[in-house]
């Protein structure tokens, strides 16, 4: 088979696609990855083909400035409705369209495989004729947003001479969901043609184990150093190791004097810190949310923006974490968080309990033949 994936450019959007994409490399199928082209040397090194289609965070950081304004005087609870349609519905999937297009035209793929921020995809996918696989990042996205998105794309699809479909065309193939049930994720539409899979391949820990590190990440694109310093400054009282990684848009020198028990780093892979810890400070992102729990680790959500906000009170309801939302985030509010976290064990048995719904989904290999089935069955 050929095998077009489609991603917004960011480790957010392509990492979660690994897993499958490597899935049907290990099977002798084609794979190429469309984005933006200041991204491709990432999906390269990681051993895909890949081709330009659509714009990198920098440039839809630029188009996007007017827009942010509007967002940031909007209460925190309706800014994602507001921002994610017009950011990746409006702005990239417009930009990306063109490209992605001549591309499909060029590789002819069997299938096209998008994630949950990339909208160029079904409209090309339903224009060549192509069957167009969903594939999600964590929780599902909420109802109201699918319909913000399909109204910002509606032009699209006539443009392309055709009638918009429902949902913004995300299901209008099948779906890969990679959120366990503890996280408690909205149900697709009816009717939906869902595959199961789980994000990491991970074993379920067993029982628990001494640690000591801390893990602190705001991910790769969020910037905010005032805030790494408040945890470091809460975790420097406490009996703990503590690894930050401040992700290469902050510089590790706004940090300022670093605790003896802390240790900077711009960025190492989730898989080889996690099974290290003992809890996670994260801001919640799906990649960081989805990692923690896989290895069991409870977590102290710190969001910030986009689906951040749900993930931690995901999390939070679920037992398996805390939450501080950012009038909040204050020394003694982290220190005091994270102290009951390591102490309670309710919080590591929810995200045990949580990391073995996540082992027992179906592996990747498995949604490969699946999909596989959705192309004969659409040709």
């Amino acid at each position: 088979m050929r095998v077009l994936f489609s991603c917004v450019a960011g480790d957010g959007h392509f990492l979660p696609l690994v897993p499958l994409a490597r899935a049907f490399q290990e099977r002798g199928d084609e794979v190429t990855f469309a984005a933006a082209s200041s991204f491709l040397a990432r999906v390269e090194a990681t051993g895909f083909a890949a081709a330009a289609a659509g714009l990198d965070h920098r440039e839809l950081e630029m188009l996007f400035t007017e827009d942010r304004k509007r967002v940031e005087s909007l209460p925190l609870a309706e800014r994602r409705a507001f921002a994610f349609p017009r950011r990746f519905g409006r702005l990239d999937a417009a930009a990306r369209i063109d490209e992605l297009r001549e591309l499909a035209r060029e590789l002819r793929p069997d299938v096209l495989v998008h994630e949950r921020a990339e909208f160029a995809a079904p409209v090309v996918a339903a224009q060549l004729g192509l069957p167009s696989v969903y594939h999600g990042l964590g929780r599902p996205l909420p109802a109201e947003i699918v319909a913000g998105v399909a109204r910002e794309t509606a032009q699209m699809w006539r443009d392309a001479g055709l009638e918009p479909e429902p949902h913004a065309g995300l299901f209008r193939g099948a779906t890969v969901d990679i959120c366990p049930a503890g996280l408690a994720p909205d149900a697709p539409p009816p009717a939906t043609r869902t595959f199961r899979q789980r994000a990491l391949d991970v074993a379920p820990p067993a029982g628990r184990m001494a640690r000591s590190l801390v893990y602190v990440t705001l991910g790769t694109v969020v910037r905010d150093a005032a805030a790494l310093r408040i945890v470091l400054a809460a975790l420097s009282a406490l009996d703990v190791k503590v690894l930050v990684t401040t992700g290469a848009q902050n510089d590790p020198a706004e940090l300022g004097t670093v605790p003896a028990n802390a240790t900077i780093e711009t960025y190492l892979p989730q898989s080889e810190v996690l099974p290290r810890c003992a809890l996670v400070v994260t801001h919640a992102g799906s990649g960081s949310l989805l990692g923690a729990l896989a290895h069991g680790l409870p977590l102290l959500a710190l969001p910030h923006a986009a689906d951040q906000f749900d993930n931690a009170d995901a999390a939070q309801r679920a037992g398996a974490g805390l939450k501080l939302l950012p009038d909040e985030v204050s020394v003694d509010a982290v220190r005091e968080a994270v102290s009951d976290l390591l102490a309670a064990p309710s919080y590591r048995d929810a995200a045990q309990a949580i990391a073995a719904e996540i082992a027992a989904m179906p592996p990747p290999a498995e949604t490969v033949e699946k999909i596989e089935e959705l192309c004969r069955s659409t040709t």
